[in-house]
């Protein structure tokens, strides 16, 4: 399915839009002021539309600029009113790329689960009786946003501008954080003197997570030395950050990208190269950054940030309701903001993705919530190249490792994450549909699209355009 307007249809618009607004500031020039921010928003609903892949870059840019916490900071409220502003981007997307291209058959099982839960939530279990409805439709927004995507399908750039994209949000932040704290807007270290970027340090931390899966694939694809730079400047801000859970999340990942990768995936020469060739330049330029996360790490290694005061206030939930929990977002709720204690940490988040799921959805919600992206995810790579699908399965795994020590489905980092996560998937599918030999009418073998390809290539070599 394809609604594209065309050409025609994009003009005849243009001149009824026109001459509506003409008239209009004519007739009811107040009543046009008031209509001029829906207008607006009409025809960048109408650009994104035709362009699906501006709104693919508007999502990267809110995850590289932090939109969530800037726009907070900037209303002075709290981080709810940037976050859903940010959570919507993904649905707009997936809206406009339904749209376009329709949907998917797969089956997107994290997205159902949510779903589900936030049904029993206001049916039967105690949060349809403590919170407002909007609150829960709130909570399953904030859910669901990260998987929106896995609903639709897409031509291969878009999901390449995704995949790509991830790789240099951290860079993103780390630019812009240099123009705002010159102009005293925004720092770019907090004041325990850790790098934070446009965001805060655990957020930076766990974009730089995704932006090194996302680097580590592309390099694996055509092992271009771009990536390798891009994925150095990525581990250099997560150092900075000296974010503990996706600094060790990131280790797991590519000890199993080394260890299991075989040679048609990452041939030998190219790891000892990579070595030999990196290691030394690798060290200098890492050298402040890595110096300045273990000094960290040293120092810090019995101190919980925190989370052996929060983790107790969630056990004792789980335990007053361990199979099915209370309902949908009633994590939120577990510990009070204005506690002394808890204002003195500055969060009152779980920093532990299985505890909050625990408390919303019990331990058999949880336990679903987790097989359901497993199940998406491990499915979904076996569809796809060697290569794609051995970082798929290591993203995976270091994933559900920082998930025990970090807020990594609810937080904006997940958007980037999950987008990620699809895309590989989505792309791969693209890629073996174009791969795959056709067959023609009487049943001969036709060429695929690469094939196609080189033997035009190899057909202009043989006339001298080669």
């Amino acid at each position: 399915m394809n609604l594209a307007l065309t050409p025609a249809t994009q003009r005849l618009i243009a001149l009824f839009g026109a001459a509506f607004i003409l008239i209009g500031a004519v007739a009811m020039p107040e009543r046009m002021l008031q209509l001029v921010p829906m207008m607006v928003l009409g025809l960048a609903a109408l650009a994104f539309y035709q362009f699906p892949r501006a709104l693919a870059a508007v999502l990267v840019l809110c995850c590289g600029l932090g939109l969530d916490i800037q726009t907070s900071m900037a209303a002075g409220v709290g981080g709810s009113l940037g976050a859903a502003l940010v959570k919507t981007v993904p649905f707009a997307l997936a809206g406009a790329l339904l749209l376009r291209y329709g949907a998917t058959s797969d089956i997107n099982w994290p997205f159902l689960t949510f779903v589900a839960i936030a049904g029993l939530s206001i049916a039967i279990l105690p949060m349809g009786r403590i919170a407002t409805n909007g609150d829960m439709v709130r909570s399953l927004i904030g859910s669901t946003a990260p998987f929106a995507l896995g609903f639709v399908l897409a031509p291969r750039r878009v999901w390449t501008l995704l995949i790509r994209g991830a790789a240099v949000v951290p860079i993103i932040s780390a630019l812009a954080s240099v123009l705002t704290t010159a102009a005293g807007i925004w720092p770019w270290f907090d004041v325990g003197g850790r790098f934070q970027g446009m965001h805060t340090p655990p957020f930076l931390g766990g974009f730089c997570v995704t932006a090194i899966f996302a680097a580590t694939l592309e390099y694996l694809r055509g092992f271009r030395l771009k990536w390798v730079i891009i994925g150095g400047l990525d581990l250099a801000i997560l150092m900075l950050t000296q974010a503990r859970a996706p600094l060790i999340a990131v280790g797991v990942f590519l000890v199993i990208i080394l260890l299991f990768s075989n040679r048609k995936i990452f041939p030998l020469q190219r790891k000892v190269d990579l070595a030999m060739g990196g290691m030394i330049p690798g060290v200098l330029a890492l050298g402040p950054a890595i110096y300045f996360a273990f000094d960290r790490i040293a120092g810090m290694s019995d101190n919980m940030s925190g989370r052996d005061i929060i983790w107790p206030y969630f056990l004792e939930a789980i335990e007053a309701r361990p199979l099915f929990g209370f309902g949908l977002g009633a994590g939120k709720l577990i510990v009070n903001p204005e506690d002394p204690t808890i204002r003195l940490l500055g969060s009152n988040a779980a920093h532990n993705e299985f505890l909050r799921l625990a408390v919303d959805a019990g331990i058999i919600g949880c336990a679903a919530i987790f097989l359901s992206i497993i199940l998406w995810v491990w499915s979904g790579a076996n569809k796809a190249p060697p290569a794609d699908r051995l970082v798929l399965r290591a993203g995976l795994l270091a994933a559900l490792l920082h998930s025990g020590f970090d807020n990594t489905l609810i937080a904006s980092t997940a958007l980037m994450q999950f987008s990620f996560f699809y895309a590989v998937m989505a792309r791969a599918k693209v890629d073996a549909r174009e791969m795959a030999p056709r067959r023609s009418k009487h049943g001969r073998r036709e060429n695929g699209p690469e094939e196609g390809v080189m033997s035009a290539a190899l057909a202009r070599q043989a006339r001298g355009y080669g």
